[in-house]
C-alpha cells in the first residue's frame, strides 16, 4: 500500500518497543505513533529513538529512508 498511494504512511498500534517500531517501517510507515506504551514506560519513546539508533548504527544505515518501505515480498 505505502508504495501505492502519494501520502506518508503512519504505523500505530502496539508499538512498544525499537523492533515494533522497525516492523512498521520496514513496510512503510515513515513515522510511527505511541501510544499506550507512554502510560506503561514513560520512557517508552526515548527509548525506541535510542533502539533504532543503535539498530541502524550496527546495519550501516545512515538514513531511515533506507529502511522505510525496504520490505520485500
Amino acid at each position: 500500500v505505502a508504495k501505492k498511494i502519494e501520502i506518508p504512511v503512519i504505523g500505530l498500534g502496539g508499538i512498544f518497543n525499537a523492533q515494533d517500531a522497525l516492523e512498521f517501517m520496514v513496510a512503510g510507515a515513515s513515522a510511527v505513533q505511541v501510544g499506550t506504551a507512554n502510560f506503561v514506560n514513560p520512557l517508552a519513546c526515548p527509548e525506541i529513538i535510542k533502539g533504532i539508533e543503535d539498530w541502524a548504527k550496527s546495519q550501516g544505515i545512515s538514513s531511515l529512508s533506507e529502511i522505510v518501505g525496504s520490505l520485500k515480498v
